[in-house]
């Protein structure tokens, strides 16, 4: 049975993996490097200790040096993969919500489409197209204007009107940005991956 990869997993990988890199951080430095509150990071580490995943070893009276045990080692290469997992059933996941979303565009003869946004979701989108052979003419984004992905330059959204050949498919499953989207750009044939 496939286990949830949660908040605690990510913190724990992230501190064993910072740990295993550089024994010499301090607590201090390990909340701003995982981003955590530095009690968290307290509890976690003693929490750690106490299941034998870490060794804490004094150099001097001010300064202390974190190892990971093999238990730890053990424990770090499970957690890494069950994120590999957790991630490819994303992947897997959002990729069949996307093929539902976007398999009437190739069943109404639309062959030419645009993507909006740059992020993970878009690389999921872009595979799908590819695998129901329909043509990308454009990759948009403002924020990203200029850059390379995929081998596509991508465009600003002002650019994209002026062209407005294709149907514009968002790469976002977030609803508020979908709907603020849609409002502010209401002339534009908008496919939305979330309704």
């Amino acid at each position: 049975m496939k286990e949830n990869f949660d908040n605690s997993d990510v913190r724990e990988l992230e501190i064993l993996e910072k740990i295993e890199n550089n024994g010499h951080l301090t607590q201090r430095d390990l909340s701003k490097e995982v981003g955590i509150a530095l009690g968290l990071v307290n509890h976690l580490l003693k929490k750690m200790v106490r299941k034998g995943w870490i060794k804490i070893k004094n150099i001097d009276a001010k300064k202390i040096r974190y190892l990971i045990t093999p238990e730890g080692a053990k424990e770090k290469s499970r957690l890494l993969y069950r994120r590999v997992e957790s991630t490819i059933h994303f992947y897997l996941e959002a990729k069949k919500v996307i093929k539902d979303k976007v398999i009437h565009l190739e069943n109404e003869g639309i062959k030419n489409v645009s993507i909006y946004g740059v992020n993970h979701i878009a690389e999921v989108l872009y595979i799908v197209l590819k695998e129901l052979g329909l043509k990308l003419d454009y990759v948009i984004d403002d924020d990203r204007k200029g850059d390379e992905w995929f081998g596509y330059t991508i465009i600003g959204m002002d650019e994209f009107v002026k062209f407005n050949t294709s149907i514009l498919i968002l790469a976002s499953f977030n609803k508020e940005e979908i709907d603020a989207f849609r409002k502010e750009r209401e002339k534009v044939k908008v496919v939305a991956l979330r309704e």
